[in-house]
This record gives structure tokens, C-alpha cells and sequence, in this order.
């Protein structure tokens, strides 16, 4: 059962990861491409990937505890120690997707000109303050979400009613 949910959990994830690329696939400019990877480099892409995929680990975690009512402990364990491993692992493809993602939306002289503003103060500035940043922001979004989402589902709670359904509490 862990080996066939982690199947389909990393099945699931490289039909998103490849079907994106392959929807979006255009003649890159290799020029641009080499450039992407290094502002990708430079900019710590990977740890910031990491970082966001800390972020939404404990989510994705939830859909697959709430999914698996009576046996909790095993769906968060195997999320813990099998699927966030895997979806770490695969980390350098989505690096690489942002990297072809920037090469067909910078031309060369603007990845060129991106390169050399991370190379400034202010650039390794950006670069050494973007994991607090998203952190931040981050919570921020978690925190308006909540907000919202309680006085939506306060508002909507007589619509909930009439269908039959619960409001979450």
C-alpha cells in the first residue's frame, strides 16, 4: 500500500513536471539557456526550491493524512520518509524548468544585465535576504488564507447548510 501511494504520489508529480515542459516546449536560445542556469546558480535556486517545498510538505502531508482516515501515523511517515525524499531528489528538474522558463522570457542582453545586478551589493543583498522573504511571505499567505477563508466559509456557512454540507471548524 506505502509503495503503491508513493507511486502514485511520484507518478502524479512527473506527469506535472513533464507535461508542463513538454506543453511549453519552444526553441530556446542556448545562449539564453546557459544564463538562465547560471542566474539559477547564483541565485541559489535549488536551496530556494527546497525551501518552498518545506513550505508545502505539511499540506500535501494533510490531503494525504485526511485521505487515509485510521491509519494517519503511516501516511504521514511515508510522506516524511519517502515522498518529501523523492520530490527532493527531483529538485534539479524543476531548476532546470525555471532556467528554460527565463530563457524564453529574458532575451541574452537581459539575462546578461540580471547576471551582473546579482553581482552587485544589492543583487547578493536580494540573494541573501530571498529565503527570509519567502518565509515571510509565506506565513503571510498562510495567514491571510486562514483569515479568509473563515470569513468566507462564515458568510457561506447558510449555503453550506442548504446542501447538506459541514462547515469546517
Amino acid at each position: 500500500m506505502q509503495c503503491s501511494m508513493l507511486r502514485v504520489v511520484t507518478a502524479l508529480a512527473l506527469t506535472v513536471v513533464l507535461g508542463t515542459s513538454l506543453a511549453r516546449a519552444q526553441e530556446i536560445d542556448p545562449q539564453a539557456l546557459d544564463l538562465s542556469r547560471k542566474i539559477a546558480a547564483l541565485t541559489n535556486a535549488q536551496a530556494t526550491g527546497d525551501q518552498v517545498l518545506s513550505l508545502i510538505m505539511p499540506q500535501l502531508t494533510e490531503l494525504v493524512v485526511r485521505a487515509n482516515p485510521g491509519k494517519e501515523a503511516d501516511a504521514r511517515t511515508i510522506m516524511d520518509q519517502k515522498v518529501a525524499p523523492v520530490m527532493r531528489e527531483m529538485l534539479p528538474e524543476m531548476v532546470e524548468m525555471t532556467a528554460q522558463i527565463y530563457a524564453r522570457h529574458f532575451t541574452v542582453g537581459e539575462l546578461t544585465q540580471l547576471t551582473e545586478f546579482y553581482g552587485t551589493p544589492l543583487g547578493q543583498k536580494l540573494i541573501q535576504t530571498q529565503p527570509a522573504l519567502i518565509a515571510e511571505a509565506g506565513q503571510a499567505g498562510q495567514q491571510w488564507a486562514i483569515k479568509v477563508m473563515q470569513k468566507v466559509l462564515q458568510d457561506l456557512a447558510p449555503e453550506f447548510q442548504q446542501r447538506g454540507l459541514q462547515v469546517p471548524a
